[in-house]
């Protein structure tokens, strides 16, 4: 698999310019990702949290040390040192490459205290107790970058990155696959299991033929603005025979309700009720809020219904209903038809 690795490159800046544009060069002939200050872009996280998030993501890590300590923080370090610090704390396999001769840098380029020179010392005596190589001009830490850096990723692998499209060997393929098989088998177990540890209805609430009188709400054609307020009596079986088959899976509870409506206005056209024998043409028949809140309660306390668990889009705000297990068994023995009435012809 083809694998890039990210590199951060580190160094004081003003003074080496030409260094590290040899170097983002050697990198990126390698199929490498440079990382350094100079790539950062405008934001308004403080430097540091920035670059610490930039050298969490490399691979490798190379220092460059040349005749500047650098800017420091109010602690008196330099941010380049506190790079260094932090890549080896975090195991980032680091590489440092130190100016072969000091003094012979120009004095444009060295730093104009003897503080700064001292810390830039003893900053160069820790980064020599691990991997280094010494550089004399740009072009020569281009190659020696290029050797070395061949070397480490030799000798300390590392992820890297690579291209989304080759992320998926035949390997992780095929171990997805037997992820999703298991899956599916601990799915179909689980469902056995809640299959064969059914919960039965609760029947210390009204159920079966025990009855409740609903509140409806009759609208004229004609007259809009006038209402009949009045109301049907229903047995809590009638309601989930109504109800009931649209919950086997899952049903958006406008739908549930509007189905419930359009039963209720048959009824009334039918006259199966007396208070509401008179005839309108395009009726409408509404169950008031607190009535059909007493259907979704009872169902529930009941263990006949449940909320919907199925994904949806963001732009559907309806609550779901479906039947419980006990739901399903209570409905399946309620309207199935017995072999006994059928009649073969």
């Amino acid at each position: 698999m083809d694998r890039r690795y990210q590199v951060f490159i580190s160094s004081t800046f003003t003074d080496l310019v030409d260094e590290r544009r040899e170097v983002m060069q050697a990198l990126l002939e390698m199929d490498c990702l440079p990382a350094g200050m100079e790539l950062f872009p405008a934001a308004d996280t403080d430097q540091w949290t920035l670059i610490k998030g930039v050298i969490e993501q490399s691979d490798y890590y190379l220092v460059i040390l040349g005749g500047r300590y650098g800017s420091t923080t109010e602690e008196g370090i330099s941010y380049t040192e506190m790079e260094y610090d932090y890549a080896v704390q975090l195991g980032i396999p680091v590489m440092g490459f130190v100016v072969s001769e000091p003094d012979a840098i120009a004095w444009g380029k060295t730093d104009k205290n003897d503080a700064a020179a001292k810390k830039l010392g003893e900053f160069r005596k820790k980064v020599q107790r691990k991997m280094t190589k010494e550089w004399d001009n740009a072009e020569d830490l281009g190659s020696k970058v290029t050797r070395g850096l061949m070397h480490l990723i030799k000798t300390n692998p590392r992820p890297g990155w690579v291209r989304g499209d080759q992320a998926l060997t035949p390997e992780t393929r095929a171990e997805i696959a037997e992820l999703k098989a298991r899956v599916a088998q601990f799915e179909k177990k689980e469902a056995e299991n809640s299959t064969s540890q059914l919960i039965p209805i609760d029947e210390r609430f009204a159920y079966g033929d025990d009855q409740i009188e609903l509140h409806v709400v009759h609208k004229g054609f004609f007259f809009k603005s006038a209402s009949e307020d009045g109301s049907l009596t229903y047995t809590w079986d009638d309601i989930l025979e109504v109800l009931g088959p649209f919950m086997i899976d899952e049903a958006p509870e406008p739908l549930l309700r509007n189905t419930f409506n359009n039963h209720m206005l048959l009824e009334i056209q039918n006259g199966t009720d007396g208070d509401w024998s008179r005839e309108w043409n395009d009726q409408s028949v509404e169950i008031s809020d607190k009535s059909w809140g007493a259907i979704i309660v009872q169902l529930r306390a009941l263990g006949m219904m449940t909320i919907g668990t199925k994904k949806r889009t963001a732009a559907d705000k309806s609550v779901y209903w479906k039947l419980t297990p006990a739901g399903d068994q209570y409905l399946v023995s309620l309207r199935a038809i017995p072999s006994a009435v059928i009649n073969v012809h």
